[in-house]
């Protein structure tokens, strides 16, 4: 079957080049056809009146947040026309991969991390009436393992990779794990994210003493899991950094068979039979 993909980025900087090679390289072992749009004109495609354009849309962006290292980050939108475009896009059952820093998008609005399961805070935000610290990471070499059966998962074997490891609120009530990693999860190694981009470096501010057993309060070992948007299946990864873990065939063959699963008719019913509803802002 030929399928459809959208590649969106924008909002982060990226090794394009390669994301978009690793891309290009599944797409032609499968047969599928894809395009690549950029934040913010890449936004106009994710409307319900496109609905049924592309089988697949792989985020790989940060819509709704400026940043620019040395300035503190800047929440903007979304307006109510976009978040209305995208609420109905989901209702209209429009499959998706979230991927690595696109869990960041969108912070000014709370119902976008029930879309990814999670949410990475550049700066201190608001999520589920809590007020919750920025997020952490570090960049670490570590094992992802599969922990369920699932087609995303099916061939995946354990698979090492030098990426980059978050420190984050997960919405364990939202999501079906599938992936984990098996990193040391202390908070104290992980850099708090509002601390490095507002003063231009660490000045030595972590995550230490926020528990490491996930929750909106703590880290999470797991590195993948699926969603239901809408009526719209989801599948969030957390890998996806930079070249090396782009090349990786295990990445490769974990991230094609995601954009198979949210584009199958097994996935759409799935979703359709248990649809959730998006708070709008």
């Amino acid at each position: 079957m030929i399928r459809r993909i959208l590649v969106v980025t924008g909002g982060h900087r990226v090794a394009l080049d390669d994301f978009l090679g690793a891309v290009a390289a599944i797409c032609t072992e499968r047969g599928w056809v894809w395009a690549h749009a950029t934040q913010p004109t890449a936004q106009r495609w994710l409307t319900d009146e496109l609905a049924g354009q592309w089988d697949a849309i792989l985020l790989h962006d940060i819509p709704g947040l400026r940043l620019k290292r040395g300035s503190e980050p800047i929440v903007e939108g979304p307006d109510a026309r976009t978040a209305e475009d995208v609420v109905n896009l989901l209702d209209a059952g429009q499959g998706l991969v979230v991927l690595h820093h696109a869990i960041s998008g969108w912070p000014g609005w709370e119902g976008w991390a029930e879309v990814t399961g999670a949410r990475f805070h550049y700066r201190p935000g608001r999520l589920r009436g809590e007020d919750l610290p920025s997020s952490g990471y570090r960049l670490d070499r570590f094992t992802i393992s599969p922990v369920a059966e699932h087609p995303i998962t099916a061939g995946v074997e354990p698979f090492e990779v030098d990426d980059e490891l978050y420190f984050i609120p997960v919405l364990n009530d939202r999501i079906r794990p599938l992936l984990e990693q098996d990193a040391d999860m202390d908070g104290a190694l992980f850099q708090d994210t509002w601390d490095e981009v507002t003063n231009g470096t660490s000045t030595g501010v972590t995550c230490a003493g926020r528990p490491a057993d996930g929750g909106l309060h703590g880290g999470s070992r797991l590195q993948g899991w699926t969603t239901v948007a809408g009526r719209s299946p989801v599948a969030t990864l957390l890998m996806g950094d930079g070249p090396s873990t782009f090349e990786h065939p295990m990445f490769r063959l974990l991230l094609g068979n995601a954009l198979a699963w949210v584009s199958s008719d097994e996935a759409h019913a799935e979703a359709a039979a248990s649809p959730v509803e998006i708070p709008l802002p």
